[in-house]
């Protein structure tokens, strides 16, 4: 795991919660969506001089009903070269009993419940768990 991007997880980490405390499940909804606000709210930097440009995120999706995700985020550097890109990957399914996303939302799109708001940190805490450069 990436030092400075756990560091910054313990640090922001309570902005994401209140995003999703205050905020209707339908608003992240996909992996990709959480991903964003992860970058938004909490893992900000890629280093003191530039940050994550998640406007420019690319996701690898090969599966249909079930598969991989792979999110590729450059940093706002001009000209990233190969240690400016972060990744992170989830496996999804195709149904609640197989999927986190689904099964933490539970098909509903209010505002999330208390033991919502835990599982969605939890599946946040384990896309920055897996996050590192491509040069890792």
């Amino acid at each position: 795991m990436n030092q400075q991007i756990i560091k910054q997880w313990e640090e922001r980490k309570h902005l994401l919660e209140g995003y999703f405390s205050t905020t209707v499940q339908s608003e992240y909804d996909s992996y990709r969506l959480i991903v964003k606000k992860i970058l938004e709210l909490v893992i900000t930097k890629a280093d003191s001089d530039c940050s994550w440009d998640f406007s420019k995120m690319t996701v690898i999706d090969d599966g249909d009903y079930q598969g991989t995700e792979i999110f590729i985020i450059p940093s706002t550097t001009y000209q990233p070269s190969v240690e400016d890109y972060l990744m992170t990957d989830t496996y999804y399914g195709s149904c609640s009993g197989c999927d986190t996303l689904l099964g933490i939302c539970d098909y509903d799109d209010e505002l999330p419940s208390e033991s919502q708001v835990k599982e969605y940190m939890t599946l946040a805490l384990h896309l920055v768990q897996k996050m590192k450069r491509l040069s890792e």
